[in-house]
């Protein structure tokens, strides 16, 4: 055992003990969720600043867990339990991997100020390189754990619960871009949309949302591979499936609802491809006196991997309990609501967009503490601010009550994925662009063939001007698709025209542009008239001002008020100003 030295002063300059604290984050095994992480930082911040005497419950709730200024320890404890957990984290880290380190982190019972102890270690671990905000490209990347092809699938499941657990916030500047790896070995299922017997829209929403939730259920399972059939009738036609894209899958999930006597009746089987059997079937009863919701996914979840396993003669293992943290089980009103804004988030069409907001509202009064709810609520809250839907309040007072939602989802489970978006969105539009890559990465470190949270995180990339670690995850999320949506290929249109590959630009463009989205159509003007088709850029532009007046006016301001990098802005207004002068001609 090292010798420890005790200190009554900082027993070491305060970036070595900055540096510390990068080490302990750095490292893959620790436990301590977003929030704790956060804790921690702050407390630290604080004492190195000589305000220690200030870190009480209070502030900390206020500062780190978002909490107003009535709050109230005794009847919220959210602050205690976490220092709790948060000094099991540190005891359980120096056990192992600190032991050896230069200088022990802990907080004492009692009380929330951090002690620093200097440790003798015969093999000293070498410091972390300094963190230099303005070099972070020349940094040397760290390595980024990948399966290897020759893992068993056993290995390949200890591989994804290691990568499960790495969820924490550190500064961008010691961290490598996220590469994305996929295993070969894993098994297939489509989920294909649940069929509706009667016509009710609750009961509609509820195969909707069921759909979602199965397959992001079963992605968990680290031996298989989820892919939810395309939404062909939402969106353009464009978002139908080409011929020969569809999946190879060994299974697909089908099932249908309807409702008898106030209960919503859920039957569910699951297909083997190569011969059409059905292995396993299910029915279910949602509601009054029935199984809830979100047992029912869990169940249908759980017996179709005992089935799949079953085909092969193993058992797939389930990561759910390290992953799914909240147990509150919603109504079928509220798991309706959140459908319905999954819905909205395909088109983000204004019209529906009160309706959902409404909905969720109610639906977080009703059940505070449903965290998918609040992850959709954040979203939501976000878009009344950027879109302009909020007249009540500022921008800057929407912005807050976006992030008021999103923290909310992560209180309540850390680990969800549409939570960690949410916020990721948040961070963005406050101009927070590292923080809400690092949601994002958490996102997709939590589930890494949804590849939605991959394209999420490779728009942040793009909004930072990170191409060169956008594209390559973009590309992962649109291979993982069956149907990828255009706004995927915003993100490669916009790396080709910083490249100036004009014709791969108008390629991607055209995908982009498919969903009448504005910026979609600022990369086909720009594209056609780089190619020198006049006619074809006149018509771009005609549309973008239709679609949206300022990003067609003005696009330095559209561009900045979505956060968006120089190098983005600068290769956008030149592009669209050469393409109106053009046309002027």
């Amino acid at each position: 055992m090292p010798h420890r030295q005790e200190m009554t002063s900082l027993p070491a300059p305060t970036d070595d003990i900055r540096r510390q604290l990068d080490r302990i984050f750095d490292y893959g095994g620790l436990q301590a969720s977003v929030r704790r992480r956060e804790m921690l930082k702050y407390v630290i911040e604080e004492t190195l600043a000589g305000r220690e005497a200030e870190l009480k419950a209070t502030t900390i709730a206020i500062s780190v867990f978002g909490r107003g200024p009535d709050f109230n320890q005794q009847s919220d404890p959210i602050v205690r339990l976490e220092a709790r957990k948060l000094r099991r984290d540190l005891d359980n880290y120096y056990a192992g991997a600190g032991r050896d380190d230069p200088i022990r982190i802990s907080i004492p019972k009692g009380r929330y100020i951090p002690k620093f102890v200097t440790q003798e270690a015969a093999d000293p671990v070498a410091p972390l390189p300094s963190a230099d905000p303005g070099n972070a490209s020349k940094r040397t990347p760290k390595p980024h754990a990948a399966f290897g092809s020759g893992y068993t699938l056993m290995a390949i499941g200890f591989g994804v619960i290691v990568a499960a657990a790495l969820f924490w916030i550190i500064w961008p500047e010691v961290q490598a871009p996220f590469t994305p790896t996929v295993s070969t070995e894993k098994v297939a299922i489509l989920v294909e949309d649940f069929d509706v017997r009667t016509g009710d829209d609750l009961v509609s929403l509820v195969a909707s949302g069921l759909t979602n939730e199965i397959a992001a259920a079963l992605i968990r399972f680290p031996d298989i591979a989820a892919h939810l059939a395309p939404h062909q009738t939402v969106g353009s036609p464009e978002r139908t499936v080409p011929p020969g894209k569809l999946p190879r899958t060994d299974f697909a999930v089908t099932g249908d609802l309807w409702q008898e006597g106030g209960k919503v009746l859920i039957r569910a089987e699951l297909i083997r491809r190569a011969d059409q059997k059905v292995p396993w079937s299910a029915r279910f009863t949602a509601g009054a006196n029935g199984q809830s919701i979100t047992g029912i996914q869990d169940t249908i979840s759980s017996e179709i991997a005992s089935a799949v396993g079953q085909q092969y003669g193993y058992a797939l293992r389930d990561v759910r309990d390290k992953q799914l943290a909240n147990p509150n089980d919603p109504s079928l009103r509220g798991f309706a609501c959140v459908a319905s804004a999954q819905l909205y988030r395909r088109t983000y069409h204004r019209d529906e967009y009160q309706a959902v907001r409404d909905c969720l509202e109610a639906t977080v009064r009703d059940d505070p503490d449903y965290a998918r709810a609040w992850a959709m609520l954040a979203y939501l809250r976000n878009d009344a601010a950027r879109f302009g839907h909020e007249k009540e309040l500022s921008r800057d007072e929407a912005f807050d009550l976006a992030r008021e939602a999103a923290l909310r989802a992560i209180d309540l489970d850390p680990r969800d994925t549409d939570a960690l978006q949410a916020m990721s969105h948040v961070e963005q539009y406050a101009g927070h662009i590292e923080r809400s890559i690092e949601y994002a990465r958490l996102a997709v470190e939590g589930n890494p063939n949804d590849p939605a949270a991959l394209a999420n995180l490779a728009i942040r990339y793009a909004v930072a001007g990170r191409f060169s670690d956008a594209v390559p995850v973009m590309h992962s999320a649109i291979d993982q698709s069956v149907a990828p949506p255009p706004f995927y290929y915003h993100v490669l249109a916009a790396n080709h025209l910083i490249e100036k590959e004009w014709s791969a630009m108008l390629a991607a463009a055209e995908r982009a542009s498919a969903d009448g989205w504005s910026f979609g159509q600022a990369m086909l003007a720009i594209a056609h008239n780089q190619l020198s088709n006049d006619r074809a850029a006149r018509e771009a532009l005609k549309k973008l001002a239709a679609l949206d007046p300022l990003l067609s006016e003005d696009p330095r301001t559209w561009l900045e008020g979505h956060s968006m990098h120089a190098v983005v802005v600068e290769a956008v207004v030149e592009g669209l100003s050469e393409a109106r002068a053009a046309v002027a001609k």
